[in-house]
């Protein structure tokens, strides 16, 4: 069993897939068999196929249907301990993803967040009442993840500041770094 997942979806990411597998895959390089890299897709775009293998990156191909539902397909592909969701950051995830993987098992939250950089008026707003936005990339642990169901199924934009706001009220420990 790899230590984390790190999941993303092809339709939310679209032309950024290449930009953004080769960062995870530079970020992953160094924990052999720590890290195993998933992309959920329900797009059935062809070049994906040779995408994914060239970034040594599992496809999880799926119907049509919600983000919710599409992550909850991947992680029930995945093997992971921590479930990483990946959001537009970039910068500083390489060692984020590490310090992760190398608490596991003692560390002092449920769930990490990491926040992305750049936001605009209303997201930080969300930041200050201390809510997760869609540009987040965040982990949770899986028993976590299992306990409380995954995400909603039918929720699209919302399914991953829902998911956090559901772990946050059933008190899971939340940890928020970045700007």
């Amino acid at each position: 069993m790899s230590a984390s997942s790190i999941i993303v979806d092809a339709r939310s990411f679209g032309a950024q897939l290449p930009r953004h597998f080769s960062a995870l895959q530079r970020a992953t390089q160094d924990g052999e068999g720590k890290h195993e890299l998933l992309v959920v897709d329900d797009t059935r775009e062809r070049r994906l196929a040779r995408l994914a293998s060239r970034f040594d990156v599992t496809l999880v191909p799926c119907r049509r249907c919600p983000l919710g539902e599409r992550l909850n397909v991947a992680v029930a592909a995945s093997q992971g301990e921590l479930l990483f969701f990946h959001g537009p950051v970039l910068r500083g995830l390489h060692p984020w993803l590490d310090n992760q993987v190398s608490s596991l098992g003692r560390q002092e939250w449920d769930v990490a967040v990491l926040r992305a950089r750049g936001q605009g008026v209303l997201l930080r707003l969300l930041s200050r009442l201390h809510r997760a936005s869609p540009a987040d990339t965040f982990c949770v642990t899986r028993g976590w993840f299992d306990r409380i169901g995954g995400f909603d199924p039918v929720l699209e934009h919302q399914a991953l500041p829902e998911l956090i706001e559901r772990l946050r009220l059933c008190q899971a420990r939340i940890s928020i770094e970045g700007p």
